[in-house]
């Protein structure tokens, strides 16, 4: 068996990420993929079984590492606020490093022809308990805050937030770091 190219892997995966937010998970197509990618279809078949193995995997990877970090975040904050300041940056340092990473992930969660793994939407809601504990505990977020609060705050408001702007609909943009600090406290003000 030939070793495994990384280079190829990689290159693959971030033309998938391109695609699905140029086409959405129905416009995407293996043969156009490996098209970009400068792989051939059956390179790709070796790999990924079909197109929505494919997708899980590079959604999966992405998702898992943002979650992962939240999770970090949850053990080394002693107060909500600081865990949704970390959120907050994470989410803007990605927008810069890799612009279509936001815009993946997000396309995916509103297209319901693609079945979001299992596994994120468990660390979602185990994630989402913890904080909100933390932020009853600090009386940070009020009694009657709820798992689905937290969740649609603190993962829709910072990532719609930054696709608006990316896409130039924010016209009145202040510097990075203040757009951030309003974002947390925007975000702390809905939970509270």
């Amino acid at each position: 068996m030939k070793p495994i190219d990384n280079s190829k892997i990689e290159r693959i995966k971030k033309e998938t990420r391109k695609l699905i937010v140029e086409k959405g998970y129905h416009g995407a197509s293996i043969a156009e993929l490996a098209r970009r990618a400068q792989v051939s279809d059956g390179y790709l078949y070796r790999h990924y079984k079909n197109k929505s193995e494919l997708v899980q995997d590079v959604f999966e990877t992405q998702l898992k590492t943002f979650h992962d970090f939240i999770f970090d975040s949850l053990k080394r904050r002693d107060k909500a606020i600081g865990v949704v300041e970390d959120i907050v940056h994470f989410l803007f340092k990605l927008s810069k490093t890799e612009p279509d990473a936001i815009h993946f992930a997000h396309s995916l969660v509103y297209d319901f022809e693609f079945e979001y793994p299992q596994s994120r939407s468990l660390a979602i809601d185990e994630m989402s308990k913890i904080l909100l504990k933390l932020g009853k505990d600090t009386g940070e977020f009020c009694d009657e805050t709820r798992v689905i609060d937290v969740q649609l705050t603190i993962l829709t408001i910072p990532v719609k937030f930054i696709e608006y702007s990316n896409r130039g609909y924010c016209s009145d943009r202040m510097s990075d770091d203040e757009e951030m600090r309003l974002l947390v406290k925007m975000c702390m003000n809905a939970l509270r």
